[in-house]
């Protein structure tokens, strides 16, 4: 969840004190009307997290989930560079002939320049650039269906991590950024 950030307290620069900080357009547009979060809450949270987000995002094929009218709005994915976006890579058209090329977000610069373009999720894919037909990493979708607990959920991302613990995988959970998670 981004920090919470009164519109008038603080600069409108998306990394404030970065050397390549840039202003942000419309920084007090509202993007999630139940918590009353800004465009400049957004980038202050992952101007903040960015040091651990690029550990993720680092040498992966990457696709943005865009909300421009805020997450109650229309969302879309955009897989592949369609306008400039400071920061932001184009891959190697060879990853994947039969497609534009895909996007690659390596710095501090690029999360910024992509929260700009009101991205509020960043998916990577499971393999890395250089290996992209040989994954290094599977992921565990769970989401609830219809009238499933909480707790039950918590319970079963708990049995997946042991299971796969069991035999022998690194494991970890994370947030899946809708109403599941992830292992």
């Amino acid at each position: 969840e981004a920090p919470a950030a009164s519109p008038g307290r603080a600069s409108r620069s998306a990394s404030a004190g970065h050397p390549k900080a840039r202003k942000l357009n419309n920084p007090d547009r509202v993007i999630d009307p139940s918590t009353k979060l800004t465009k400049l809450d957004l980038a202050r949270y992952y101007g903040l997290i960015a040091p651990l987000l690029l550990h993720h995002l680092k040498a992966r094929p990457v696709s943005f989930l865009r909300a421009p009218g805020g997450i109650q709005g229309e969302l879309f994915f955009q897989k592949h560079l369609e306008a400039a976006m400071p920061g932001v890579k184009a891959l190697p058209a060879k990853l994947d002939p039969d497609h534009p090329p895909l996007l690659e977000v390596p710095t501090q610069e690029a999360i910024m320049s992509a929260v700009q373009m009101n991205v509020v999720e960043f998916h990577t894919w499971n393999a890395v650039k250089t290996s992209i037909g040989k994954p290094d990493r599977m992921l565990f979708d769970l989401d609830p269906g219809e009238g499933v607990e909480w707790a039950a959920m918590q319970q079963a991302a708990h049995l997946v991590h042991v299971l796969l613990q069991e035999i022998g995988l690194q494991a970890w959970l994370k947030t899946s950024g809708g109403k599941g998670l992830h292992v």
